[in-house]
């Protein structure tokens, strides 16, 4: 007869699953779109969306590690989402206030083509 004892590594019913970071990782995908170029943004939140979505299933298939692997992942991908999101809002609005006066212009042709 073999030992119980020897499987309470496989055991997942007294520790906690790790944070899945799902929320975090949508924020970060929204956020990412604002990048200099939204592929830069987008690319690591939709990754951070899978890895944040592998979290429960590999903690329920009793891989305590892989799932923390997961988490982490997600939790770090989606912290590059969103700063590459504040860098390009960041890059948007010092573009703005450097070319307020040519953008107002450009509008001000706009309307005097359309007659108004």
């Amino acid at each position: 007869m073999e030992n119980q004892g020897n499987f309470s590594a496989f055991d997942n019913s007294t520790q906690t699953p790790p944070e899945n970071n799902m929320a975090l990782a949508i924020v970060g995908t929204i956020v990412g779109l604002c990048a200099p170029c939204c592929l830069l943004g987008l690319i690591p939140g939709i990754i951070a969306i899978v890895y944040s979505s592998q979290v429960n299933s590999k903690f329920n298939a009793g891989d305590y590690p892989a799932a923390i692997s997961a988490s982490k992942n997600a939790r770090i991908l989606s912290y590059v989402a969103i700063g590459l999101g504040i860098l390009g809002i960041i890059i948007n609005i010092v573009w703005y206030l450097a070319n307020k006066d040519s953008y107002m212009m450009m509008l001000e042709e706009y309307k005097r083509q359309l007659g108004q």
